[in-house]
């Protein structure tokens, strides 16, 4: 799951629509290119002549997409960086200044950072991953609509707002058809669909979405699974006082469709039914409830995958 840390040079690159610059870390001299094949053409070949091995970028919208596909392709160690963590990181080190050449530093200082970096991204998943993203917008986008419908009068404008809604519910199943039909053309991704589909509360969306946007499942230890998921509980504590654990972070994503699966479990798996019950006498507020048969579920899923084996439905107890 994971890669050694590269003991060869590290290098950031600011990623802007049109522009890329690039620094070495430790080093003065820099490089600004054109976002498009030639300028990251140019970009590589830059860094194998300063023997570059880990190259960290800011996730920018997808404009950082194709240059981290060509990195990795190129054999790059590639570290991508939330924006948050880089600003942070430049307000621990006390770093006010800013521009595309500054960032470009501060990015390969705070990947410097990293112990470890992720292993390279399944090519086969990158498509799917687009068409996910185009799923999850136009079902926003419909249920908006679908929002917006109930408080319209005019006859015409609901029937034209209506027409719109048929019209993403048609893109939004052609989607979904396209992501499940990829994956079962796969061997190996249907066979880790086939095994994620035999868990409570999972239904086709929320298998392909474990399939395509947490690959990491079945190599993770105990923990590590609801962590990546951001459903494990972060302690608020100092000296005597004891705060609420919250949970923080993980792929948001990932989270929302195992928060539709959680809804579905607790209803109808008898052991997680059972579970969700012990919680609520304990005084659970019902979303922590929900979060508490995510984590299981998430972490089950690691398991069934791990062990290539399907759940067994667990008694209530």
């Amino acid at each position: 799951m994971e890669q050694r840390q590269s003991s060869r040079k590290i290098a950031g690159v600011d990623v802007g629509k049109r522009r890329l610059d690039a620094a070495v870390l430790g080093q003065a001299e820099q490089l600004e290119v054109g976002n498009d094949q030639a300028g990251i053409g140019e970009l590589i070949g830059w860094l194998r002549a300063r023997e570059v091995g880990r190259v960290g970028l800011e996730a920018s919208g997808g404009y950082e997409r194709e240059l981290r596909e060509a990195l990795s392709a190129a054999g790059f160690e590639v570290v991508v960086h939330q924006p948050l963590e880089v600003r942070l990181f430049a307000r621990l080190k006390r770093r006010r200044a800013k521009n595309d050449r500054l960032d470009a530093a501060l990015i390969a200082a705070a990947t410097a950072q990293v112990e470890a970096v992720k292993a390279a991204q399944d090519p086969r998943l990158v498509e799917l991953a687009e068409r996910l993203s185009a799923y999850e917008q136009v079902t926003d986008q419909a249920v908006e609509l679908k929002t917006f419908l109930e408080s319209v009068r005019l006859k015409d404008v609901a029937s034209a707002i209506g027409a719109q809604i048929r019209s993403l519910e048609r893109l939004k199943a052609k989607l979904a058809a396209q992501v499940l039909t990829a994956i079962k053309a796969c061997p190996q991704l249907l066979a880790r669909f086939r095994l994620l589909l035999s868990l409570p509360g999972v239904g086709p969306i929320v298998a392909a979405t474990l399939v395509v946007r947490m690959p990491e499942l079945g190599q993770m230890r105990r923990g590590q699974a609801a962590s990546l998921a951001g459903v494990a509980p972060f302690d608020r504590d100092s000296g005597q006082w004891k705060g609420l654990r919250f949970i923080a972070g993980g792929r948001s994503r990932v989270r929302r469709m195992l928060y539709l699966a959680g809804l579905q479990a607790k209803r109808c798996d008898p052991g997680l039914k059972a579970f969700a019950e012990q919680l609520r006498a304990r005084g659970k507020p019902a979303k922590l409830i929900v979060v508490a048969v995510m984590r299981k579920l998430v972490e089950a899923a690691n398991l069934v995958l791990g062990r290539g084996q399907p759940w067994l439905k667990q008694p209530a107890t």
